[in-house]
């Protein structure tokens, strides 16, 4: 005898969808801790690069004002700029903390009174290491003011 099934007989369809939406949910989780990740290694590198600047902006020097008709300024130097950074970085030992870290070509001062430092490194993707082995690069930059204030 032919036994026929019923409309009714559902067995095991909820089980693929729970697995389903299981795996849906862990991809999601995936994805928003591999985005947090990214987002947290930002902003320790743009604090990084803040620091810098501000030591940058430190390293000023004296305008000349022999002529006496404009009150004293405070001046950088590019090279001086970029070496400050260097050292601030070492110091503060950033190459430990970040995967790839460099300085940008841009680091230096575009008008003689700002310190502008652009920092690049590679930011690690957890649970995604497989996609992307060598991580994610982010780029922060920074600008500080040299100024003299009475």
């Amino acid at each position: 005898m032919r036994r026929v099934r019923g409309c009714g007989d559902e067995s095991g369809q909820l089980t693929v969808l729970i697995i389903g939406f299981t795996v849906l949910c862990l991809l999601v989780a995936a994805t928003v801790m591999g985005v947090s990740a990214v987002h947290i290694e930002h902003r320790k590198l743009l604090s990084a690069a803040d620091g810098a600047a501000a030591a940058a902006a430190d390293s000023f020097t004296l305008a000349d004002t022999a002529s006496g008709d404009r009150p004293p300024a405070a001046v950088l130097a590019p090279e001086k700029v970029r070496g400050v950074v260097a050292t601030y970085l070492a110091r503060d030992g950033a190459a430990a903390r970040f995967e790839g870290l460099a300085v940008e070509g841009a680091t230096g001062t575009p008008d003689g009174r700002t310190a502008t430092v652009s920092l690049t490194a590679m930011a690690k993707v957890p649970i995604a290491g497989i996609l992307l082995p060598h991580g994610v690069p982010i780029k922060a930059t920074a600008s500080a003011r040299a100024r003299l204030v009475r």
